[in-house]
């Protein structure tokens, strides 16, 4: 580029922005060298300038760059001692130029540079100065020459002056910029809406960057301007985000485009397009002037995929259904007691003597997406494009993606921590020059030079460890919101079936525990912990506990009177004839946001049903906050294996080898049509069994547990005080959460009722104990409780399980404990806790032959079978065997 007269050096330009500390590289190449006298024309402005300029000289324009700066009104965060320096604002920042001069050439021939080999030369403009300058062009007009003094940057002494060509075009056309900050848009249809309100903090997430500081701040509510420089006494905390407020962007653009064009656009339009195909099927069963769907008049129960109030378990992997609740039933068993002669209308009319109810479900769980690598799987269909390595990518359901994001946090403080150290650490060793730039009446610099190794490695490790925490928090809120849909539905309709007949409700002073200390829910899953089966565990448990953001109100909702018609926003129910709407409330930002987020659940009853058949304590707008736990239990071969701790394919191949206990013989005689291939062994006739190589977790179960019954433990204590002078009325609510409970609080000690579930949980570790169900039931049941039975796919394992619990109920019926309350006293022992009923029990049998059990199974499946083959049956507990006959298996009934 130049005459091969003329000397040159190697140059670079960075970018010195006002609100970081980083230096941002620009350009760097070969500048000429040119003496005071070939200079003069420069110097003194009166050479012509580009192209063909000082030809004498041989000087052309020798290293260039273009770049948009945002010129900040001084409503961001600035650097320290920038703040309030421009009234008018008009923060653009600086540009630093910087020849390294190496021992070799020292001095070039015919310049005398003054300064020895091993050093730089540097200068600094700022650009600040120039936008009044070049701002009249309507666009940028010719190039203006800034006269930059060359420093040595260890003395401080001026050797020289760089020439710099600065040409000023606006993003809006215009010359000079515009000045105003994106914050300060507030007006009209530009202002963005709070990150507060947005999906990240509506699923209760917390972005775990926000402590830290980081900016920018995706999905959180940025802080007040300059915040971090008030606090007055600085704390340490504050001091912290004083310094990480000056590091600038932890985010790349090209991962912004990303995650904005493609990731959350994409997820948003999936989210649009359920609740389109969601309004449109509820509002065609009012009006036909809303559209009408698609007719699935003809096609069986088990193949329909349109939004109806009945979802089919096999239904389970569409997208567009990801948000239903699939195969959910409220079982209900009723006891009458008759008199010799009653018959018909009368045996009819008589009231129950005894209620029993469960809520019957599928997994609560995002099948849809997948339990391989996180937004690796389309919730379109199909795969998305991942790395060639992917090992390094988080799998699993929510409970392991959580756990992913808080390893990615500390991971990401790591670095932040190793960063602040690295650019203290160069500060430090510049503190010498710094004082001899002073001396010499040059600023010191603000700023960190790029390519220092201490600062980029630490600023590389951040900016990635940031960057996969956005995506992977963006990621998790998707999947949260797919499966607490779900669970709300779920928990929304066993609170509603507790109001029928015989329902909890209606116990003496049950409405006034759960306006007081919420409505217990207890889900009891079957799900084994290994494979697909540990991915929806993990689902499920988040979503489950997401309830506790929610509170249900009931109230009277005539869509025909003024004074009780749907308020803004509701959903109308049109299937129902007790629910008239719903609408659910998001409180933010009243109660908080993100990890503080509430929900309000309004159910608008039929105005007669409210009057009669809503408790007193329950109307008038009482809250009733859902107080959800989980017990879990896996009851077949596949959590046999994970207890056993070898792999399921030797397993198989060790029974496959043996013939079945004079148990099972009739299973053999009947022919298996599954036993005959490995590959098929574990086969429940579900399309996404796990293969050979699932992953196992032999520890979920156990923690799950323990957590269940620390929660219900806090909840007894409140409901039944066993502290001298407490009572119900003056007990205060059950601690949920851990933050929930005081820190000065002393720990609860084991209640009374529940020491016989505590010892089961403790024996459970590493084997199949049913007791655990079976006791945590029965408890939840004494606490007036409402109780919900769910497996992958709500119908085998659950049929088996809520039969059993229904055959219990009889027992203690019949055995004359306690009618009333679900079949127990207030004041069960753990003998009747358990309650053992055998496989050929007559009340059993006859439920499961001959109950609604088996038209469940065939209108999710459509067969009326349950999907159980010999060795599946074999290695369940026995209590939970059906009888052969009723297995896919088996031969036809004649």
């Amino acid at each position: 580029a130049f005459d091969a007269s003329v000397p040159s050096v190697r140059a670079s330009l960075t970018f010195q922005p006002p609100h970081s500390i980083f230096e941002e590289p620009l350009a760097s190449g070969s500048c000429p060298l040119l003496d005071e006298a070939s200079g003069t024309g420069y110097i003194n402005g009166t050479a012509a300038l580009g192209g063909s300029a000082a030809a004498g000289s041989g000087a052309r324009e020798a290293v260039t760059a273009r770049f948009c700066p945002r010129i900040l009104a001084g409503l961001e965060d600035l650097l320290p001692g920038m703040a309030g320096t421009k009234p008018g604002g008009g923060y653009v920042g600086s540009i630093r130029l910087e020849v390294a001069v190496g021992y070799a050439n020292s001095i070039v021939d015919n310049i005398s540079c003054g300064i020895s080999g091993g050093t730089a030369v540097e200068g600094t403009v700022e650009l600040d100065n120039y936008l009044d300058v070049l701002g009249g062009g309507g666009g940028g007009g010719g190039k203006v020459p800034a006269l930059v003094p060359a420093i040595d940057a260890n003395t401080g002494s001026r050797i020289g002056t760089f020439v710099l060509l600065l040409r000023v075009t606006s993003s809006n056309g215009a010359g000079g910029g515009n000045r105003s900050s994106p914050r300060s848009q507030t007006n009209g249809a530009s202002a963005a809406p709070p990150a507060s309100s947005g999906l990240v903090s509506a699923m209760g997430l917390d972005t775990l960057t926000e402590e830290l500081g980081i900016t920018p701040y995706l999905d959180c509510d940025a802080p007040p301007p300059n915040s971090q420089l008030v606090a007055s006494p600085p704390t340490p905390r504050g001091t912290r985000r004083r310094q990480v407020a000056t590091m600038g962007s932890f985010v790349s653009p090209r991962f912004l485009a990303r995650q904005s064009g493609a990731t959350r656009e994409r997820d948003a339009a999936a989210f649009e397009k359920k609740h389109e195909a969601y309004r449109k099927s509820l509002l065609s069963g009012i009006s036909t002037e809303f559209g009408a769907v698609e007719d699935e008049g003809d096609v069986p129960l088990f193949k329909r995929r349109t939004p109806k109030p009945f979802r089919p378990s096999n239904s389970r992997g569409d997208p567009l259904l990801a948000g239903i609740g699939f195969n959910v039933h409220v079982q209900s068993l009723s006891v009458i007691s008759l008199s010799e002669g009653d018959r018909g209308a009368a045996a009819a009319s008589s009231p129950p003597a005894g209620v029993t109810q469960s809520v019957t479900h599928g997994a609560p769980a995002d099948h849809a997406r997948g339990f391989g690598v996180a937004g690796g799987e389309d919730p379109n269909g199909g795969k998305k494009s991942l790395p060639a390595d992917d090992s390094d990518l988080p799998r699993g359901g929510l409970r392991r993606l959580e756990a992913k994001r808080s390893e990615l946090a500390r991971e990401l403080e790591d670095s932040i921590n190793g960063l602040i150290a690295a650019v203290g650490e160069h500060f430090k060793g510049r503190a010498q020059s710094s004082a001899a730039r002073r001396a010499a009446g040059v600023r010191p610099s603000r700023h960190v030079p790029p390519g220092l190794p201490a600062v980029a490695h630490y600023r590389n490790r951040a900016v990635e460890c940031a960057q996969r925490l956005h995506g992977l928090t963006w990621d998790v809120a998707v999947r949260r919101a797919d499966c607490f849909s779900q669970a709300l539905g779920i928990a929304a309709t066993s609170y509603a079936a507790s109001l029928s007949d015989g329902g909890p409700a209606w116990r003496a002073g049950q409405a006034e525990v759960w306006a007081r200390h919420g409505y217990l829910i207890a889900f009891e899953g079957l799900l084994s912990a290994v494979g697909k089966e540990l991915g929806m565990i993990e689902d499920a448990s988040v979503a489950i506990s997401m309830l506790r953001m929610v509170s249900v109100v009931l109230v009277p909702g005539d869509v025909n009177n003024s004074n009780t018609s749907p308020p803004e926003h509701s959903v109308l129910v049109p299937h129902s004839p007790y629910v008239r709407w719903v609408r659910l409330e998001h409180q933010t930002p009243d109660s908080g946001s993100h990890s503080k987020t509430q929900y309000r659940l309004d159910i608008g009853l039929d105005p007669n049903y409210y009057q009669r058949r809503v408790p007193e304590p329950l109307k008038n707008g009482t809250p009733v906050r859902f107080f959800p736990i989980l017990f879990q239990m896996g009851v077949d071969i596949r959590q046999w294996g994970v207890n056993a701790g070898r792999g399921i394919t030797s397993q198989i191949k060790a029974d496959l080898s043996k013939d079945f206990d004079n148990n099972d013989a009739e299973a053999r005689d009947n022919g298996s049509s599954s036993g005959g291939g490995q590959g098929s062994i574990l086969d429940d006739g579900d399309d996404d069994d796990d293969g050979n190589d699932a992953v196992a977790d032999n520890e979920i179960l156990l923690t799950l547990n323990v957590e269940g019954i620390r929660k219900l433990n806090a909840y007894a204590h409140s409901v039944r005080p066993t502290t001298a002078g407490v009572t119900v009325a003056s007990s205060p609510p059950p601690a949920f959460d851990s933050p929930e409970r005081p820190a000065s609080a002393p720990p609860l000690p084991v209640h009374p009722s529940l020491v016989s579930l505590s010892e089961a949980i403790r024996a459970s570790a590493g084997k199949m104990e049913h007791s655990v169900l079976d006791r945590a039931a029965a408890a939840c049941q004494r606490f007036g409780g409402g109780s919900t039975v769910f497996c992958k796919s709500g119908k085998d394992r659950t049929a088996m399980q809520v039969t059993f619990k229904q055959a219990q109920f009889v027992q203690r019926y019949m055995n004359g404990k306690g009618g009333g309350n679900g079949g127990m006293s207030s004041s069960s022992s753990a003998e009747e806790d358990a309650c053992p009923i055998s496989s050929d029990s007559v009340p059993l049998l006859l439920m499961r032959k001959h109950g609604n059990r088996i038209p469940i199974c065939e209108k999710n499946a459509g067969e009326p079978k349950f999907a159980f083959n010999p060795l599946q049956r074999k290695f369940m507990p026995e209590m939970l065997r059906p009888e052969a006959s009723l297995c896919t298996w088996s031969k036809p009934e004649t």
